[in-house]
């Protein structure tokens, strides 16, 4: 009444977390969400119907390209792993795990690197290529603990663990399965302690030490109804019966039998079902039930030749044959004889075929290997090309840059070296006008001397005749000299400052010649005092000529220098 009891509530609560995953993905929105929730179903009925699992994993995996999620992706590719891998479909698992790893490295996903690694471990191990499978265990061991993921390190140091129980390396197996549980209590995560906890008190029963198996069993069996996993609670109470039939606890070890079966039946998997039967007719042949042993073993053969457990098959044909031959029926013993032998042959093939599947795996692993070192060293190759190629381009650019900016830089230096000279010439020239210039206004000064002594001459002179001539040369000496100065001067302003003239007529027209004379004085930078000198005319005249051109320049209510407005012209 009690087991029942239980077995209804552990039902109900698997059918909520399930449903409870269906109904959230009914409302979710984004793509982030559905994925998770998708690969979430997917594990949580791996266990119960692998079909189902890997059209949640498949599903998944659509969603992911569809939307471009790298992680999701990957996730689902280990997933349907996973799922080919309970499926027994090796080569298929193989496939999506390598796949996966490939990825998972070319996006540097580390977590994903050692669960895919982990992955591959399962799959050679269960194909009896345990060199291959240590060596995945402690890479993805070493990847996690890179990442301090002391989840992955306790999933990682559990297969390890397994590997060495296969190789029937006990110590080991019970060195390493023993870490990965300390290491789970560490980080209090239970679903990591159920399996390692179970392979322990498989290790203790090869072992023979069953006080022990049944220490580990019960707190794997606690941690498993805590976690609603039927299948390994049946795993268990399997284990836990062994134990009890061998310490002769007949009772015990007959209810725990019957439990182990009434969850195969929940869960479907037949395996487990035969093999509970192997055990009750263990049981029912220790306790002198002989019938009963006889029907037990009679319907694990039967189960098990329907779904090629070649395994049990072997073990139920020899304890027919072994109990048919203490009934002295040696016909039927015979038969049962000569399956144990074709099982054994079948067994003999399997290991066969394990190891064949195995070499083509390794063949293929490496294959890939190889293929995929050629892909990254052509692309590595390729990017060496590129970047070589980058690298070259730069430098003749900067080489055609740094000859581009040389030869600017000499056509500056050129043009202000030529600058330079044609604004010495022009000053040596500025300065060369300016001395004859200053000679002119010597000359001037000389002849109106001249001039003055004339007319000194002309008021003591008696004669009028005399007066007059007197006169008459003081006026031509005065014109002529005005004359013959503005002539020269202009002659060497023009050779100096060619086109001022021109330019300043084009813009003023209607400058006079006594306001371009004056501009050409101004261009020289002379000051009033040296134009006063060289024309004749007073500061004040000069002043209010020099207003005047302002007006007629347009620069007159402007704070315009006069001289640096005609520099610039």
């Amino acid at each position: 009444m009690a087991f029942c009891f239980w077995f209804i509530s552990l039902q109900a609560q698997n059918s909520v977390a399930v449903d409870s995953l269906l109904n959230a993905l009914s409302v979710a929105k984004d793509s982030k969400s559905k994925i998770g929730l998708l690969l979430g179903l997917s594990v949580e009925i791996l266990g119960s119907d692998q079909e189902k699992a890997l059209n949640y994993a498949q599903q998944a995996y659509l969603l992911s390209r569809q939307t471009r999620s790298n992680s999701g992706e990957i996730n689902s590719l280990i997933q349907k792993a996973n799922c080919y891998f309970r499926m027994g479909e090796y080569p298929r698992a193989m496939e999506y795990a390598e796949i996966s790893k490939t990825r998972a490295e070319e996006l540097q996903m580390d977590e994903e690197i050692a669960l895919s690694l982990n992955v591959i471990g399962r799959i050679y191990a269960e194909l009896g290529g345990y060199e291959n499978s240590s060596l995945q265990f402690f890479k993805s061991l070493t990847i996690f603990e890179k990442i301090h993921d002391q989840k992955g390190m306790s999933q990682s140091l559990g297969f390890i663990g397994s590997v060495y129980y296969f190789q029937k390396d006990y110590l080991k197996a019970l060195k390493y399965l023993k870490k990965s549980i300390a290491m789970a209590r560490v980080i209090g995560d239970r679903s990591l302690l159920n399996k390692p906890l179970n392979n322990i008190a498989i290790v203790y029963t090869d072992l023979k030490e069953y006080d022990s198996v049944l220490v580990f069993s019960n707190e794997a069996l606690r941690i498993n109804k805590q976690l609603n996993d039927k299948l390994n609670i049946g795993i268990n109470y399997i284990n836990i019966g062994n134990a009890q039939l061998k310490q002769l606890k007949y009772d015990e070890a007959l209810v725990s039998f019957q439990k182990a079966l009434e969850l195969s039946k929940e869960v479907n998997n037949r395996f487990y079902f035969a093999n509970c039967f192997v055990y009750l007719g263990q049981y029912f042949n220790e306790t002198g039930k002989k019938s009963a042993s006889i029907e037990s073993f009679l319907t694990a053969l039967k189960v098990a030749q329907e779904n090629g457990y070649t395994e049990i098959i072997n073990r139920a044909s020899n304890e027919l044959g072994a109990l048919y031959l203490e009934r002295k029926d040696t016909s039927s013993a015979f038969i049962y004889k000569i399956i144990e032998n074709q099982s054994k042959d079948s067994l003999s093939q399997l290991r066969k075929e394990k190891t064949m599947a195995n070499l083509e795996l390794q063949y293929q692993s490496e294959k890939n290997d190889l293929e995929q070192k050629m892909a990254r060293q052509k692309k590595e190759s390729m990017m060496i090309i590129i970047i070589l190629a980058l690298l070259a381009s730069l430098i003749i650019t900067l080489l055609i840059t740094f000859l581009i900016i040389s030869r600017q830089r000499i056509k500056v230096k050129h043009n202000a070296l030529e600058k330079q000279a044609t604004e010495k010439e022009l000053s040596f020239k500025n300065k060369e006008l300016s001395i004859n210039l200053m000679a002119l206004m010597k000359k001037n000064e000389m002849l109106s001397d001249i001039s003055g002594r004339l007319i000194e001459i002309e008021k003591e002179a008696v004669e009028e005749e005399t007066k007059d001539a007197i006169i008459k040369i003081s006026h031509e000496l005065s014109i002529g000299a005005d004359e013959k100065i503005w002539k020269e001067f202009s002659v060497r302003f023009q050779e100096v400052h060619s086109g001022f003239y021109e330019a300043l007529l084009e813009k003023f027209p209607d400058l006079t010649q006594n306001e371009l004379k004056l501009c050409a004085f101004l261009r020289l930078n002379m000051s009033t005092k040296d134009i006063s000198e060289l024309t004749g005319q007073t500061k004040l005249t000069l002043e209010k000529s020099r207003y005047r051109l302002r007006r007629k320049l347009g620069i007159a209510k402007s704070d315009v220098n006069l001289v640096t407005y005609l520099l610039q012209i």
